[in-house]
């Protein structure tokens, strides 16, 4: 592949022209078929963008993922916090695609140098997909699949923090996180509307100081979104097939890795929270609404986006608890 068949990434210069072009195939293909090269990969029949992603990411028919990363969008924060979850992941018993290689599109020159991973790409389909196929036969499948993602989600949560940064016993980033959030959450959830304002009155008294909130816990692995797409399932419902994207991990609150899941991935179904909980053994106290509420308010996302409830009718800080993380 020549250089001239190559896009011209100084078009990059903005966070706008990158939300432009960070999902266009056409424009990232000839790139990524000259990384794979250059590493000595299979070349690929086809590459695909496997959907609409935060990271350019290119699926190849020989089963690869390649995954870059910009200057934008917290892109130099993702690419270090990956690179190093794939080296404290490295032979943890999980179902953690391989890294297999790793490069930079534009080394040693000016400018943003597009560092890049390529990744086995994960067996299975999305527990998105999974999940709205499923009729109602598939309704104890998927209560299974939820309980053995509980088992998973308990080994991830216990591999060893042996990371140099965000991944390190000591690191400041979860806490500082949680903080600004804490700061943030009410002005973003009266933008995103899916509460009521009387009840976004009372969430300041209602939330915890952030020290206090993680007194006592020991930092763990924190998968920070997992949400539908993040998570693989075996097509015939068999299994948990893979685990994706560690752009947002941290060593923190296991509690935190909840948010996503149950609100994205499960939907706010109760009845699947509870078979993961019970998979992961989790202990629930009667406590666990309200400290998971906290969470809710606390997470980075705008996590009741696909959430298929209505909730702003709700004025009591209790009964949103309940309705969103009540599994007793």
């Amino acid at each position: 592949m020549q250089n001239n068949h190559l896009a011209d990434l100084s078009r990059i210069n903005s966070d706008d022209s990158y939300a432009e072009l960070r999902n266009d195939a056409a424009f990232w293909e000839p790139w990524v078929r000259r990384a794979l090269d250059e590493l000595g990969l299979p070349a690929p029949g086809e590459l695909r963008v496997p959907g609409e992603s935060t990271n350019p990411v290119l699926i190849s028919d020989t089963g690869l993922a390649v995954k870059l990363y910009g200057e934008h969008w917290c892109g130099p924060e993702s690419h270090a916090s990956e690179l190093e979850a794939y080296e404290v992941l490295a032979g943890a018993d999980l179902p953690v695609p391989k890294l297999l290689g790793r490069g930079e599109l534009r080394p040693g020159g000016t400018g943003w140098p597009w560092p890049f991973l390529v990744i086995e790409r994960a067996s299975g389909r999305t527990w998105r997909e999974a999940a709205d196929a499923a009729g109602p036969a598939d309704r104890p499948a998927l209560l299974a699949l939820a309980k053995e993602f509980g088992k998973v989600l308990r080994r991830l949560h216990d591999v060893p923090l042996n990371g140099t940064a965000v991944l390190r016993p000591g690191s400041p980033t979860f806490p500082d996180l949680l903080k600004e959030r804490r700061e943030a959450t009410v002005a973003d959830h009266r933008e995103w509307g899916y509460l009521s304002p009387r009840l976004l009155d009372d969430v300041p008294a209602f939330l915890s100081d952030v020290d206090d909130l993680l007194a006592g816990r020991e930092p763990r692995f924190v998968h920070g979104d997992l949400h539908g797409t993040n998570l693989f399932v075996d097509p015939g419902l068999g299994g948990i097939s893979g685990l994706i994207d560690f752009t947002d991990v941290y060593a923190g609150d296991p509690r935190y890795s909840l948010i996503q899941l149950h609100l994205n991935a499960f939907r706010a179904d109760r009845e699947l929270l509870a078979a993961l909980l019970e998979g992961a053994d989790w202990d629930v106290s009667d406590s666990f609404p309200r400290e998971m509420l906290q969470f809710t308010f606390l997470h980075d996302f705008e996590v009741l986006e696909e959430t298929p409830l209505d909730l702003t009718g709700i004025d009591d800080i209790d009964e949103l608890a309940q309705r969103l993380w009540g599994v007793g």
